[in-house]
Protein backbone atom coordinates (compact mmCIF):
# COMPACT_ATOMS: atom_id res chain seq x y z
CA UNK A 1 0.00 0.00 0.00
CA UNK A 2 2.84 2.70 1.14
CA UNK A 3 4.40 1.84 -1.77
CA UNK A 4 1.40 2.32 -4.21
CA UNK A 5 0.68 5.61 -2.70
CA UNK A 6 4.23 6.91 -3.45
CA UNK A 7 4.17 6.05 -7.17
CA UNK A 8 0.71 7.44 -7.39
CA UNK A 9 1.36 10.59 -6.14
CA UNK A 10 5.19 11.37 -5.77
CA UNK A 11 6.52 12.08 -9.55
CA UNK A 12 10.36 10.71 -9.69
CA UNK A 13 9.94 9.89 -5.94
CA UNK A 14 13.73 8.13 -6.16
CA UNK A 15 14.83 11.53 -6.52
CA UNK A 16 14.83 12.04 -2.67
CA UNK A 17 17.67 14.70 -3.19
CA UNK A 18 15.37 17.25 -4.90
CA UNK A 19 13.50 18.89 -1.97
CA UNK A 20 10.28 19.49 -3.88
CA UNK A 21 10.41 15.88 -4.34
CA UNK A 22 11.05 15.88 -0.38
CA UNK A 23 8.60 18.24 0.12
CA UNK A 24 5.75 16.08 -1.35
CA UNK A 25 6.66 13.01 0.92
CA UNK A 26 6.23 15.20 3.79
CA UNK A 27 2.42 16.31 2.37
CA UNK A 28 1.57 12.65 1.58
CA UNK A 29 2.26 11.66 5.19
CA UNK A 30 0.54 14.91 6.01
CA UNK A 31 -2.18 14.52 4.25
CA UNK A 32 -2.71 10.41 5.07
CA UNK A 33 -2.92 11.76 8.24
CA UNK A 34 -5.35 14.07 8.17
CA UNK A 35 -7.79 11.85 6.88
CA UNK A 36 -6.77 8.51 8.94
CA UNK A 37 -6.63 10.36 12.17
CA UNK A 38 -9.85 12.65 11.55
CA UNK A 39 -11.76 9.63 10.72
CA UNK A 40 -10.42 7.72 13.82
CA UNK A 41 -11.55 10.43 15.95
CA UNK A 42 -15.03 10.59 14.67
CA UNK A 43 -15.66 7.08 15.29
CA UNK A 44 -13.90 7.00 18.93
CA UNK A 45 -15.56 9.91 20.01
CA UNK A 46 -18.83 8.03 18.98
CA UNK A 47 -17.81 4.83 20.82
CA UNK A 48 -16.91 6.82 23.84
CA UNK A 49 -20.81 8.53 23.76
CA UNK A 50 -22.03 5.03 23.43
CA UNK A 51 -20.00 3.50 26.38
CA UNK A 52 -19.77 6.60 28.61
CA UNK A 53 -15.90 6.10 28.86
CA UNK A 54 -13.19 8.60 29.50
CA UNK A 55 -10.65 6.92 28.61
CA UNK A 56 -12.14 6.16 24.85
CA UNK A 57 -13.10 9.77 24.48
CA UNK A 58 -9.50 10.43 25.55
CA UNK A 59 -7.93 8.22 22.84
CA UNK A 60 -10.41 10.00 20.37
CA UNK A 61 -9.33 13.64 21.65
CA UNK A 62 -5.67 12.02 20.88
CA UNK A 63 -6.14 11.09 17.37
CA UNK A 64 -7.74 14.56 16.76
CA UNK A 65 -4.73 16.42 18.12
CA UNK A 66 -2.48 13.72 16.01
CA UNK A 67 -4.82 15.32 13.06
CA UNK A 68 -3.73 18.76 14.34
CA UNK A 69 -0.58 17.53 13.91
CA UNK A 70 -0.39 16.44 10.69
CA UNK A 71 -1.70 19.91 9.60
CA UNK A 72 1.35 21.35 11.60
CA UNK A 73 3.63 18.78 9.70
CA UNK A 74 2.15 20.39 6.16
CA UNK A 75 2.88 23.40 6.98
CA UNK A 76 6.29 22.62 8.03
CA UNK A 77 6.98 21.02 5.36
CA UNK A 78 5.84 23.78 2.80
CA UNK A 79 7.77 26.33 4.94
CA UNK A 80 10.60 24.35 5.19
CA UNK A 81 10.88 24.14 1.05
CA UNK A 82 10.94 27.65 0.61
CA UNK A 83 13.90 29.22 -0.91
CA UNK A 84 17.23 30.90 0.51
CA UNK A 85 16.77 34.39 0.73
CA UNK A 86 19.06 37.56 2.25
CA UNK A 87 17.64 37.49 5.84
CA UNK A 88 17.94 34.01 5.66
CA UNK A 89 20.95 32.98 3.64
CA UNK A 90 20.77 28.93 4.39
CA UNK A 91 17.34 28.23 3.39
CA UNK A 92 13.93 28.13 5.58
CA UNK A 93 14.58 24.01 6.62
CA UNK A 94 15.04 23.97 10.10
CA UNK A 95 11.08 24.94 10.00
CA UNK A 96 10.03 21.18 9.23
CA UNK A 97 12.10 20.42 13.20
CA UNK A 98 10.09 23.48 14.88
CA UNK A 99 7.29 22.39 13.40
CA UNK A 100 7.97 18.98 15.15
CA UNK A 101 8.72 21.28 17.95
CA UNK A 102 5.06 22.69 17.88
CA UNK A 103 3.47 18.87 17.84
CA UNK A 104 5.15 17.99 20.71
CA UNK A 105 4.19 20.54 22.86
CA UNK A 106 0.29 19.69 21.69
CA UNK A 107 1.02 16.54 22.43
CA UNK A 108 2.09 17.15 26.20
CA UNK A 109 -1.11 19.47 26.55
CA UNK A 110 -3.57 16.87 25.38
CA UNK A 111 -1.47 14.56 27.88
CA UNK A 112 -1.83 17.46 30.52
CA UNK A 113 -5.52 17.80 29.89
CA UNK A 114 -6.97 13.77 29.82
CA UNK A 115 -4.74 12.90 33.30
CA UNK A 116 -7.09 15.80 34.86
CA UNK A 117 -10.10 14.24 33.14
CA UNK A 118 -8.94 10.98 34.49
CA UNK A 119 -8.27 11.52 37.97
CA UNK A 120 -11.88 13.21 38.04
CA UNK A 121 -13.34 10.16 36.44
CA UNK A 122 -11.89 8.18 38.87
CA UNK A 123 -12.98 10.19 41.88
CA UNK A 124 -16.55 10.05 40.27
CA UNK A 125 -16.84 7.29 38.74
CA UNK A 126 -19.68 6.28 36.04
CA UNK A 127 -20.88 2.86 35.08
CA UNK A 128 -19.47 2.07 31.44
CA UNK A 129 -21.84 0.54 28.94
CA UNK A 130 -20.79 -2.85 27.29
CA UNK A 131 -20.95 -1.97 23.33
CA UNK A 132 -19.76 -4.37 20.73
CA UNK A 133 -19.71 -1.74 17.97
CA UNK A 134 -16.94 0.00 20.45
CA UNK A 135 -15.06 -2.88 20.88
CA UNK A 136 -15.43 -3.32 16.78
CA UNK A 137 -14.07 -0.07 16.17
CA UNK A 138 -11.21 -0.11 18.59
CA UNK A 139 -9.85 -3.07 17.26
CA UNK A 140 -10.27 -1.32 13.83
CA UNK A 141 -8.24 1.86 15.03
CA UNK A 142 -5.52 -0.62 16.73
CA UNK A 143 -4.90 -1.97 13.08
CA UNK A 144 -5.44 1.38 11.19
CA UNK A 145 -2.25 2.26 13.48
CA UNK A 146 0.24 0.17 13.25
CA UNK A 147 -0.39 0.65 9.31
CA UNK A 148 0.39 4.26 9.99
CA UNK A 149 3.20 3.58 12.18
CA UNK A 150 4.72 1.72 9.28
CA UNK A 151 3.91 3.98 6.37
CA UNK A 152 5.24 7.23 8.33
CA UNK A 153 8.20 5.29 9.53
CA UNK A 154 9.12 4.07 5.84
CA UNK A 155 8.62 7.62 4.76
CA UNK A 156 10.76 9.07 7.22
CA UNK A 157 13.59 6.49 6.22
CA UNK A 158 13.03 7.42 2.78
CA UNK A 159 13.46 11.23 3.44
CA UNK A 160 15.43 11.19 6.66
CA UNK A 161 13.10 13.12 8.24
CA UNK A 162 13.08 13.73 11.98
CA UNK A 163 9.16 15.09 11.81
CA UNK A 164 7.75 11.61 9.73
CA UNK A 165 9.89 9.58 12.25
CA UNK A 166 8.40 11.55 15.09
CA UNK A 167 4.66 10.92 13.82
CA UNK A 168 5.70 7.13 13.32
CA UNK A 169 6.56 6.67 16.73
CA UNK A 170 3.62 8.68 17.86
CA UNK A 171 1.53 6.18 16.15
CA UNK A 172 3.31 2.95 17.48
CA UNK A 173 2.62 4.36 20.84
CA UNK A 174 -1.05 5.17 19.46
CA UNK A 175 -1.35 1.28 18.94
CA UNK A 176 -0.57 0.73 22.98
CA UNK A 177 -2.61 3.08 24.34
CA UNK A 178 -5.60 2.07 22.30
CA UNK A 179 -5.20 -1.83 23.57
CA UNK A 180 -4.61 -0.17 26.71
CA UNK A 181 -8.04 1.38 26.32
CA UNK A 182 -9.74 -1.89 24.95
CA UNK A 183 -8.25 -4.00 27.55
CA UNK A 184 -9.75 -1.72 30.61
CA UNK A 185 -13.44 -1.73 28.85
CA UNK A 186 -13.41 -5.74 28.99
CA UNK A 187 -11.86 -5.70 32.17
CA UNK A 188 -14.59 -3.25 33.51
CA UNK A 189 -17.29 -5.45 31.46
CA UNK A 190 -16.06 -8.88 32.97
CA UNK A 191 -15.13 -8.37 36.52
CA UNK A 192 -17.46 -5.37 37.38
CA UNK A 193 -14.92 -3.23 39.00
CA UNK A 194 -14.46 0.33 36.51
CA UNK A 195 -10.80 0.78 35.85
CA UNK A 196 -11.61 3.53 33.00
CA UNK A 197 -10.41 6.20 34.91
CA UNK A 198 -7.16 4.31 35.72
CA UNK A 199 -7.14 3.30 32.00
CA UNK A 200 -7.40 7.07 31.03
CA UNK A 201 -4.37 7.55 33.04
CA UNK A 202 -2.09 5.17 31.44
CA UNK A 203 -3.39 6.51 27.94
CA UNK A 204 -2.36 9.99 28.97
CA UNK A 205 0.92 8.86 30.60
CA UNK A 206 2.09 7.18 26.99
CA UNK A 207 0.65 10.47 25.62
CA UNK A 208 2.95 12.34 27.59
CA UNK A 209 6.12 10.10 27.09
CA UNK A 210 5.75 10.42 23.26
CA UNK A 211 5.11 14.63 23.60
CA UNK A 212 8.21 14.35 25.64
CA UNK A 213 10.76 12.65 23.60
CA UNK A 214 9.75 13.86 19.97
CA UNK A 215 10.79 17.38 21.93
CA UNK A 216 13.90 15.74 23.10
CA UNK A 217 14.50 14.87 19.37
CA UNK A 218 13.17 17.81 17.95
CA UNK A 219 15.25 19.99 20.02
CA UNK A 220 18.46 18.04 19.66
CA UNK A 221 18.22 18.89 15.59
CA UNK A 222 17.60 23.16 16.48
CA UNK A 223 20.81 22.95 19.15
CA UNK A 224 23.03 20.91 17.01
CA UNK A 225 23.87 17.47 17.43
CA UNK A 226 26.55 15.95 16.99
CA UNK A 227 26.76 14.94 13.14
CA UNK A 228 26.26 11.22 11.78
CA UNK A 229 29.52 9.23 12.30
CA UNK A 230 29.18 7.19 9.36
CA UNK A 231 28.81 11.16 7.05
CA UNK A 232 31.63 11.81 9.09
CA UNK A 233 33.94 9.44 7.65
CA UNK A 234 33.11 9.12 4.58
CA UNK A 235 34.34 13.02 3.91
CA UNK A 236 36.99 12.55 5.54
CA UNK A 237 37.73 9.50 2.95
CA UNK A 238 36.98 11.47 0.06
CA UNK A 239 39.64 14.64 1.17
CA UNK A 240 41.81 11.86 2.05
CA UNK A 241 41.76 10.15 -1.72
CA UNK A 242 43.40 13.47 -3.14
CA UNK A 243 47.20 13.00 -3.12
CA UNK A 244 48.50 16.36 -1.56
CA UNK A 245 45.79 15.64 1.27
CA UNK A 246 47.49 13.97 4.37
CA UNK A 247 45.22 14.94 7.13
CA UNK A 248 42.17 16.10 8.19
CA UNK A 249 40.83 17.60 11.47
CA UNK A 250 38.16 19.73 12.99
CA UNK A 251 35.52 18.90 10.60
CA UNK A 252 32.28 20.74 11.33
CA UNK A 253 28.77 19.68 10.49
CA UNK A 254 26.73 22.89 10.73
CA UNK A 255 22.91 21.35 10.19
CA UNK A 256 20.57 23.67 8.47
CA UNK A 257 17.64 21.16 8.01
CA UNK A 258 17.48 17.95 6.16
CA UNK A 259 18.71 18.36 2.71
CA UNK A 260 20.84 21.60 3.81
CA UNK A 261 24.39 21.08 5.69
CA UNK A 262 27.31 22.91 5.43
CA UNK A 263 30.84 21.12 6.35
CA UNK A 264 33.87 22.91 7.28
CA UNK A 265 37.47 21.19 7.88
CA UNK A 266 41.40 22.07 8.04
CA UNK A 267 43.07 19.84 5.32
CA UNK A 268 46.53 18.85 6.18
CA UNK A 269 49.29 19.86 2.96
CA UNK A 270 53.06 19.74 2.58
CA UNK A 271 54.34 23.02 3.13
CA UNK A 272 56.37 22.83 0.21
CA UNK A 273 53.89 22.31 -2.24
CA UNK A 274 53.03 25.42 -4.72
CA UNK A 275 49.98 27.54 -3.21
CA UNK A 276 48.38 27.71 -6.51
CA UNK A 277 48.18 23.99 -7.13
CA UNK A 278 46.90 23.25 -3.88
CA UNK A 279 44.69 26.39 -3.90
CA UNK A 280 42.97 24.29 -7.39
CA UNK A 281 42.91 20.86 -5.04
CA UNK A 282 40.97 22.66 -2.70
CA UNK A 283 38.22 23.49 -4.79
CA UNK A 284 37.91 20.90 -6.94
CA UNK A 285 37.75 18.88 -3.72
CA UNK A 286 35.24 21.27 -2.78
CA UNK A 287 33.03 21.01 -5.86
CA UNK A 288 33.43 17.06 -5.84
CA UNK A 289 31.91 17.01 -2.25
CA UNK A 290 29.02 19.04 -3.20
CA UNK A 291 28.27 17.01 -6.14
CA UNK A 292 29.05 13.58 -3.98
CA UNK A 293 27.12 14.48 -0.60
CA UNK A 294 25.00 17.29 -1.37
CA UNK A 295 27.06 19.73 0.93
CA UNK A 296 28.67 23.11 0.95
CA UNK A 297 31.99 22.43 2.09
CA UNK A 298 34.74 25.27 3.31
CA UNK A 299 37.98 23.66 3.40
CA UNK A 300 40.75 25.47 5.14
CA UNK A 301 44.30 24.44 4.33
CA UNK A 302 46.41 23.90 7.30
CA UNK A 303 50.82 23.42 5.83
CA UNK A 304 52.75 20.89 7.71
CA UNK A 305 56.27 19.73 7.34
CA UNK A 306 56.08 16.42 6.07
CA UNK A 307 60.09 15.97 4.31
CA UNK A 308 62.01 16.46 7.48
CA UNK A 309 62.75 13.61 9.41
CA UNK A 310 63.33 14.58 13.25
CA UNK A 311 60.06 16.19 13.06
CA UNK A 312 57.99 13.40 11.71
CA UNK A 313 59.79 11.17 14.38
CA UNK A 314 58.88 13.34 16.97
CA UNK A 315 55.15 13.54 15.86
CA UNK A 316 55.21 9.88 15.51
CA UNK A 317 56.46 9.13 19.13
CA UNK A 318 54.16 12.07 20.48
CA UNK A 319 51.22 10.61 18.81
CA UNK A 320 51.36 7.04 20.07
CA UNK A 321 52.46 8.84 24.04
CA UNK A 322 48.94 10.54 24.45
CA UNK A 323 47.44 7.54 23.27
CA UNK A 324 49.12 6.15 26.50
CA UNK A 325 46.88 9.04 27.91
CA UNK A 326 43.52 8.30 26.93
CA UNK A 327 42.87 6.12 23.14
CA UNK A 328 40.55 8.55 22.10
CA UNK A 329 43.27 11.57 21.99
CA UNK A 330 44.65 12.97 18.76
CA UNK A 331 47.04 15.54 17.57
CA UNK A 332 46.92 17.74 14.60
CA UNK A 333 49.10 21.06 13.17
CA UNK A 334 52.27 19.68 14.61
CA UNK A 335 55.27 21.56 14.46
CA UNK A 336 58.76 22.04 15.97
CA UNK A 337 60.48 25.30 16.55
CA UNK A 338 64.03 25.00 17.99
CA UNK A 339 65.64 27.05 20.24
CA UNK A 340 69.40 27.69 21.70
CA UNK A 341 67.89 26.48 25.49
CA UNK A 342 64.69 24.65 24.38
CA UNK A 343 62.47 23.16 21.56
CA UNK A 344 58.90 24.05 21.58
CA UNK A 345 56.46 21.20 20.11
CA UNK A 346 53.53 23.33 19.04
CA UNK A 347 50.25 20.88 18.02
CA UNK A 348 46.43 20.90 18.84
CA UNK A 349 45.36 18.22 21.07
CA UNK A 350 41.52 16.62 20.45
CA UNK A 351 39.80 15.01 23.27
CA UNK A 352 36.09 13.96 23.80
CA UNK A 353 33.29 16.54 25.55
CA UNK A 354 32.51 15.33 29.28
CA UNK A 355 36.40 14.13 29.12
CA UNK A 356 37.64 11.97 32.85
CA UNK A 357 40.09 14.67 32.75
CA UNK A 358 40.44 18.93 32.31
CA UNK A 359 41.85 20.38 29.86
CA UNK A 360 44.25 22.22 32.18
CA UNK A 361 45.44 18.34 33.31
CA UNK A 362 45.43 17.17 29.84
CA UNK A 363 48.05 20.15 28.96
CA UNK A 364 50.01 18.85 32.00
CA UNK A 365 49.83 15.01 31.42
CA UNK A 366 51.01 16.12 27.94
CA UNK A 367 54.08 18.03 28.85
CA UNK A 368 55.35 15.46 30.99
CA UNK A 369 54.68 12.94 28.07
CA UNK A 370 57.14 14.93 25.89
CA UNK A 371 59.76 15.40 28.89
CA UNK A 372 59.97 11.84 28.24
CA UNK A 373 61.05 11.92 24.90
CA UNK A 374 63.37 14.85 25.51
CA UNK A 375 64.14 17.43 28.77
CA UNK A 376 64.51 20.58 26.61
CA UNK A 377 61.18 19.56 25.00
CA UNK A 378 58.44 22.21 25.87
CA UNK A 379 54.85 21.89 24.82
CA UNK A 380 52.44 24.73 23.46
CA UNK A 381 49.54 23.12 23.19
CA UNK A 382 45.62 23.84 22.43
CA UNK A 383 43.10 21.87 23.64
CA UNK A 384 40.01 21.05 20.76
CA UNK A 385 36.93 19.37 21.39
CA UNK A 386 35.59 16.63 19.06
CA UNK A 387 32.62 17.32 16.66
CA UNK A 388 30.97 13.83 16.71
CA UNK A 389 30.67 11.11 18.68
CA UNK A 390 32.62 8.09 18.04
CA UNK A 391 32.46 4.22 19.67
CA UNK A 392 36.27 3.28 20.73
Amino acid sequence: MTNLLIRLFIKNHTQTQDQQVRQKYGWLGGIVGIFCNVILFIAKLIAGMLTASISITADALNNLSDAGSSIITLIGFKMSGKPADEEHPFGHGRMEYISGLIVSIAIILVGVELIQSSIDKIIHPEEVTFSMLSVIILLVSIGVKLWMGLFNRKLGKIINSAALKATAMDSISDVVTTATVLLGILVSILTGFSIDGYAGIVVALFILYTGFMTAKDTLNLLLGEAPDAEFVHKIEQEVLSYEDVVGVHDLIVHNYGPGRSVVSLHAEVPCHIDILKIHDTIDIIERDLKKKFGCECVIHMDPIVTDDQKVNEVHRKMAALVKLIDPSITIHDFRMVAGPTHTNLIFDVVVPHKFRLSDEQVVEEVRYAAKTLDENYEVVVNVDKTYVYREN
